[in-house]
């Protein structure tokens, strides 16, 4: 009889729990994740065969078959076409209208692949040694398929939102984004407006800086772009009679002049703050000397240590990187005009009028013209508290065993800053693990992702979402 009681007494339990999963919130749905997963594979590899190289940033094919998929399962979209062919796709699924959505971002176009260079070819999406090699597998089409698998678990498994989610889909952002998420953010807010928004800049990272286990650099800013074009002017004439008013040689002089020495030392809050999180975890003298880099020569010291790496120090100074040159069409003409491109990247807080005096001071004496092709913009730090931050810090505990989150910031930059430009906080986070053998192929020959990172990078970001906009977890 007593046993009797117990197991009616258990089946009534299990029915008012049920019941009040139904009425007063959802547990979070269960699901087949190998089914996703085969799914999203396939969807990875159509994808990536879209060649969406920038220039000139077609993305309209890439678009409408990520339209297409979102169309059949009943999702709302909408796709705004700032330039024939540069089209950008907007998809949600809304939650209650005075509560803003969370936005998940990525890019679908890609830096040009020279395929003689390939183990594979680049847009063909080929499987081996567990990896899909294609350009744009990383940078960004992963992310993309990502924030896809993400909205249709949503839809499908009928979860209930406190807050609505929303995957922006743009082209232009490998050459600054005025036609992608720049121009979406001038003309079209309002199809977006989010809370905070995730998007490429921050991955994890086995053994960073030395330390056991994996750490994601979760960027909350960047450095700020400031590209130029610059000019000299000469005195053109046969080449066998060499003259001090050659432009090239006025060129070469000048940047030889400027990029003898990069900028100084200078320790922003964001990077002191990260490598102060880890310095416990360092051995002597690199755990003093992350702790205290704004003692005089402790920075120098870690530089030539801990510190070392060039994309480290890289966030330690504004740089300056000559990246194209251009002068003369015959090989016996002295041409009249020499022509430079340099790559500028401005910390937070650098004032930039004070870094393009020192510049054109350094460049000295001719007939020099400088042109912004892009002006570094002035976009805060997203904060490294509060409910998204907190957020990341709790998918990264549960989904990556004995992993640790950083804030960070990134040397390359994002659609993130137009973004945070207005208010709205922007993570670069992009939940995958990736060792310098991969982030090395980055805009490189042979850019490839493994699987298993597709198949992680899904489940966390799906589990972010459910974090902040599930009703009830």
């Amino acid at each position: 009889m007593q046993h009797r009681f117990k197991s009616i007494l258990g089946a009534v339990v299990v029915a008012l729990l049920a019941l009040a999963g139904s009425s007063f919130g959802q547990t979070a749905p269960q699901i087949d994740w190998n089914k996703v997963n085969s799914e999203a594979l396939d969807y990875f590899r159509t994808y990536l065969r879209f060649d969406t190289t920038n220039p000139p940033s077609n993305t309209a094919a890439a678009i409408a078959y990520l339209k297409s998929i979102l169309d059949k399962e009943g999702i709302a979209t909408e796709t705004f076409e700032s330039k024939p062919g540069m089209v950008t796709l907007v998809a949600r699924i809304p939650g209650p209208a005075d509560v803003k959505p969370l936005l998940l971002m990525s890019h679908a176009d890609v830096v040009p692949a020279v395929g003689a260079n390939w183990t594979h070819k680049p847009f063909s999406a080929d499987i081996a040694d567990g990896y899909v090699w294609a350009r744009g597998s990383i940078d960004n089409k992963a992310h993309g398929i990502m924030a896809l698998m993400t909205i249709l678990a949503l839809k499908r498994n009928h979860v209930e939102l406190k807050r609505g989610v929303e995957m922006m889909v743009n082209p232009d952002e490998e050459a600054g984004g005025e036609n992608g998420a720049t121009w979406m953010v001038k003309n079209h807010w309002d199809a977006i407006d989010p809370a905070f928004a995730f998007n490429e800049g921050g991955e994890g990272a086995p053994d960073w800086l030395g330390l056991k286990g994996i750490t994601f650099t979760v960027a909350v800013s960047e450095k700020r772009v400031n590209w130029l074009h610059v000019t000299v002017r000469g005195k053109g004439g046969h080449g066998s009679v060499p003259k001090p008013d050659n432009p090239n040689l006025i060129l070469i002089n000048a940047l030889h002049r400027l990029l003898e020495k990069q900028p100084p030392i200078r320790i922003t809050k964001i990077f002191a703050d990260a490598m102060e999180s880890i310095a416990p975890l360092e051995p002597s003298p690199a755990s003093f000397q992350l702790a205290h880099l704004d003692q005089p020569d402790v920075a120098e010291a870690a530089m030539t240590g801990v510190l070392s790496p060039y994309e480290i120090q890289a966030l330690m100074r504004d740089t300056i990187s000559l990246t194209m040159l251009n002068s003369g069409v015959k090989v016996n003409v002295v041409p009249t005009v020499a022509e430079a491109g340099l790559d500028c990247r401005l910390l937070p807080g650098t004032d930039a009028g004070a870094f393009m005096k020192r510049l054109r001071d350094l460049l000295g004496p001719g007939d020099f013209t400088i042109d912004y092709i892009q002006r570094p913009d002035d976009a805060p730090p997203s904060p490294t508290s509060g409910e998204a931050w907190d957020a990341i810090k709790r998918v990264v505990a549960s989904d990556f065993k004995d992993a640790r989150v950083v804030p960070w910031m990134t040397t390359g930059g994002t659609d993130s800053r137009v973004i945070r430009d207005k208010g709205v906080p922007a993570y670069g986070f992009v939940p995958v693990i990736l060792g310098e053998g991969e982030i090395s192929r980055i805009h490189g020959d042979d850019e490839r992702l493994s699987v298993d990172n597709l198949n992680r990078g899904i489940k966390a970001t799906y589990d972010l979402t459910i974090d902040l906009c599930a009703a009830q977890k």
